[in-house]
């Protein structure tokens, strides 16, 4: 049995909404509609300039970043180093390759790095797919809703958390 497990672990991620779908329902909350939260990766590949980039939604977006390119521009599939591949299939067929797997800060997301596709993965595995990071995020979310209106929220949210990291919901001064 230990064996099947380990077998299908190292088979999981097959494809790119494999790979999407884990990072999307792990690190978006449900009700986080905004698409420039989602989380983006970045692959790096030996002896290649251009690299991939996804961004993890419910259906992932694959894109090529050239050497000398400046945010926002990316470069055609078929004029880059990846042309001789699909979009579907070229994070697999070079996994070997990876040098670098970037994730991209994004709201309450936080930067991440790894040297290679089995760091990677590992990392995937240990990801819930039930949205733990909603804890995360809830703080992100209430800064927003808040930070523009009169009189300061942003204070009285802190100093609301504070009395009940204290355990004191009413207000009472400790010492």
């Amino acid at each position: 049995m230990p064996n099947r497990a380990v077998a299908e672990a190292k088979n999981a991620y097959r494809t790119n909404e494999d790979v999407a779908r884990r990072i999307y329902r792990s690190l978006k909350t449900p009700s986080d509609g905004d698409r420039t939260t989602d989380p983006i990766l970045a692959f790096h590949f030996r002896d290649r300039d251009d690299y991939i980039m996804m961004r993890c939604n419910k259906s992932p977006e694959i894109s090529i970043k050239g050497k000398a390119q400046t945010a926002g521009e990316v470069k055609f599939f078929a004029y880059s180093d990846f042309s001789v591949f699909s979009e579907k299939d070229v994070l697999f067929k070079l996994k070997d390759e990876v040098t670098l797997i970037e994730l991209y800060q994004k709201g309450a997301i936080e930067a991440l790095q790894f040297k290679s596709w089995n760091e990677f993965s590992h990392w995937l595995d240990t990801l819930d797919e039930n949205g733990v990071q909603v804890s995360l995020k809830l703080p992100y979310l209430v800064y927003h809703a808040v930070k523009d209106q009169l009189p300061s929220m942003q204070n009285f949210i802190v100093e609301a958390v504070k009395r009940c990291l204290k355990n004191d919901p009413e207000g009472t001064p400790h010492d």
